[in-house]
């Protein structure tokens, strides 16, 4: 029989019914993170029976051992190598003297003043759902398409910004928040993206990304906006954000899985709410 777990806000009235709501939340969160029980695998067993009162009980596979799903384990690591070296190498001419002699060539040789740069960023993005509006499919449907991304983005943010904030390094023009480039970790985050959807169809559409992704970052040095470590580091963040969001995505944005998702009101004496309702 299938099961159904839900997560539900509601208003209370005393400190003790706000306890015990406290807790049927929490509880409940946890049996949402565990929704993704495999049918195939009856080796899985249960680890939490509980029941809160009579109002409210918990089937015996409320919790599950969360599962990483790497699509791609024939990698193994490799995809983390080239990040590695790009944020490696990025920490090291960082402390050097020759990314002044770097910004001293582009001053005298390639000192561009465009602003290509803050729409070739999205390149790769635009590129995705061009091919998908064409009919030429990637490795996952557009729904996990978009979650991959949106889940990559908001990472490469957090760390950028965190970084930028922690680190503090001055930019070539003297203004603070350079190391990493914000531009050139959410075009490789975009990148490496694009890749892993589309890479195994034609390398070509790799190379696009990427090449796209090259061009950006070069444009930020060549606009006094970074020194070219924050550009590597940058590159660096990006391509990894996205190779963990693969790591850890669930496969659930499909038509199938969200025909399994339920909304409605509910009104239990004075409280109200929504409840979220997932039969799996």
């Amino acid at each position: 029989m299938p099961c159904k777990s839900f997560f539900y806000f509601c208003h209370v009235q005393n400190h003790s019914t706000l306890i015990k709501n406290i807790l049927v939340a929490v509880l409940l969160l946890f049996s949402i993170i565990g929704i993704a029980s495999d049918k195939k695998n009856p080796e899985r067993v249960s680890l939490l029976t509980t029941e809160i009162n009579s109002g409210f009980a918990f089937h015996n596979d409320s919790i599950h051992r969360i599962d990483f799903r790497y699509a791609d384990k024939k990698r193994g690591f490799k995809p983390f190598i080239a990040p590695s070296i790009l944020i490696a190498g990025g920490t090291i001419l960082h402390f050097s003297d020759w990314k002044y002699d770097i910004d001293q060539w582009r001053w005298e040789h390639f000192n561009y003043t465009g602003d290509l740069d803050d729409y070739l960023r999205f390149a790769p993005i635009a590129a995705v759902y061009s091919l998908n509006a064409f009919g030429i499919k990637g490795k996952n449907n557009i729904g996990n398409q978009t979650a991959i991304l949106g889940k990559s983005m908001i990472l490469t943010t957090l760390i950028t910004k965190s970084l930028k904030s922690i680190l503090d390094v001055k930019r070539p023009t003297g203004e603070s928040g350079s190391m990493p480039s914000g531009h050139t970790s959410i075009v490789f985050a975009a990148a490496q993206w694009m890749h892993r959807e589309y890479g195994e169809l034609s390398p070509w559409y790799s190379i696009g990304a990427y090449a796209c992704a090259t061009a950006t970052g070069v444009m930020r040095v060549a606009k006094g906006g970074h020194w070219a470590s924050d550009v590597m580091v940058g590159a660096g963040i990006g391509m990894i954000s996205t190779e963990l969001t693969y790591l850890t995505h669930q496969y659930k944005w499909d038509r199938q899985h969200l025909k399994n998702l339920d909304i409605f009101p509910w009104k239990t004496g004075q409280q109200k709410g929504l409840a979220l309702v997932y039969t799996f």
